[in-house]
């Protein structure tokens, strides 16, 4: 996961994990005595800008993306199964040190299960990007394209309910960049 945009994905998941947070605090209570609670989440994360190392087909030169992210999902909490289902829409520009810049958006589909009875706890994604190349004098050069499949497992060995080191695992099912 660590390859493509990255960093404009540790972001929303940094968020993610606090939505996780939240919705197990003041759902779970009341899930344990009753049905199953639903319900569905927006979230619209202001603008950032930072300096990366990983953008696609930039060959490891920093570059600095700017970035909004809109998330859109639904969760179930049945008291000791909490799972979330969503879309991440995340758009960017990027500019690169010699003129060139890109325009892009990241889809990122998501689930996290979490089983307050079990140790571990799954959260898959499956993430599609597009970008276009332009050159400096604003012309068009390619296509920047990434398709990645990973999941991320949790295995609360001491119970804690909070990650610790050697917890967490993270695997790519499939990669594929193509660069213009």
């Amino acid at each position: 996961m660590r390859n493509r945009s990255a960093q404009s994905v540790a972001r929303p998941r940094l968020a993610l994990g606090v939505l996780i947070g939240m919705v197990v605090l003041l759902a779970a209570p009341a899930a344990t005595f009753a049905r199953a609670v639903t319900g569905k989440f927006h979230d619209e994360l202001p603008t950032e800008s930072d300096t990366i190392t990983n953008f696609p087909c930039s060959e490891g030169v920093p570059v600095v993306m700017t970035s909004t992210l809109i998330r859109d999902g639904h969760f179930t909490d049945a008291g000791r199964r909490l799972s979330l289902h969503g879309t991440d829409t995340i758009d960017y520009t990027v500019e690169l040190g010699d003129g060139r810049h890109a325009a892009g958006q990241v889809i990122d589909h998501f689930n996290f299960t979490f089983n307050f009875k079990q140790t571990r706890s799954v959260a898959t994604s499956a993430q599609q990007e597009a970008a276009t190349l332009y050159s400096a004098d604003d012309q068009p050069i390619g296509t920047i394209t990434v398709h990645v499949t990973h999941h991320v497992m949790w295995s609360d060995l001491n119970g804690n309910f909070a990650p610790d080191p050697d917890e967490i695992t993270a695997e790519v099912d499939k990669l594929k960049v193509t660069c213009p």
